[in-house]
């Protein structure tokens, strides 16, 4: 039968061995190189909308904080600057040598040269009409005059023209000619008749420039195994107008 000093030299053998993996593993650690962008050394920059210019320059500055080194990837390239609204503006910046510890390389960037911008996700949208009430009279006598079916006076009320204006409409549209819009005739005649209510300055829109997020990331295949995963993104975010 075992003994209980028996026992006890055994699991402080394990202990001891356990302790030892756990040692020769945060050496391996501490060996790893850890790439990061050092942002206050770092510029994203807007540069135009010309398809034959860059839509972003800047500089990026990559550092290696950890204790061992990156060696140089010639394929992967160890940073991209995305701008995801569109997924052709990608460039990516290959450093051919390696990373030393603590060693600082910066490159020069230039990305969206050669690549349509006006009339893509860089150009702001009417983003909200802010004067209207699609079931209002008034409204409708407006929307139906500028889709060519009357009334041409707006008074609100709803007379025999305004009506018969109406039903010209539901007719054409191959509803049942009540002289009143439903739901989704309303819907349809809001959606045709917008353009030329903006167009005429009988509705008033707000328009926003579009946000375009860029993102610079070492390392973005995770190609380097590194002490720390989290840290290899730099985020910028712009409003650009391309029209």
């Amino acid at each position: 039968m075992t003994s209980l000093t028996e026992i006890k030299t055994y699991l402080t053998g394990l202990i001891a061995i356990g302790g030892l993996c756990v040692a020769s593993a945060s050496a391996l650690g501490k060996d790893l190189p850890n790439l990061f962008i050092i942002e206050e050394e770092s510029t994203i920059e807007f540069v135009g909308c010309n398809a034959r210019e860059p839509m972003f320059k800047g500089v990026i500055a990559v550092k290696n904080d950890g204790g061992g080194r990156a060696k140089r990837l010639v394929v992967t390239p160890l940073l991209a600057v995305y701008v995801p609204t569109a997924l052709d503006i990608k460039h990516e910046v290959r450093w051919l040598n390696s990373f030393a510890p603590g060693e600082i390389q910066t490159k020069d960037f230039a990305a969206g040269k050669n690549t349509v911008k006006a009339g893509r996700n860089f150009t702001p949208q009417v983003t909200r009409i802010t004067n209207f009430d699609a079931t209002s009279v008034l409204f409708q006598q407006k929307a139906l005059f500028v889709l060519g079916y009357g009334p041409k006076d707006f008074d609100g009320i709803k007379g025999p023209i305004t009506r018969r204006a109406i039903r010209r409409f539901q007719q054409e549209l191959g509803n049942k000619q009540t002289g009143t819009l439903n739901k989704e005739e309303t819907y349809i005649l809001v959606r045709r008749a917008s353009q030329g209510l903006i167009e005429e300055g009988i509705l008033k829109t707000e328009i926003k420039d579009n946000p375009v997020t860029v993102y610079a990331v070492v390392d973005p295949y995770n190609k380097i195994k590194e002490l720390d995963e989290t840290d290899n993104i730099m985020v910028r975010k712009f409003k650009v107008n391309c029209q």
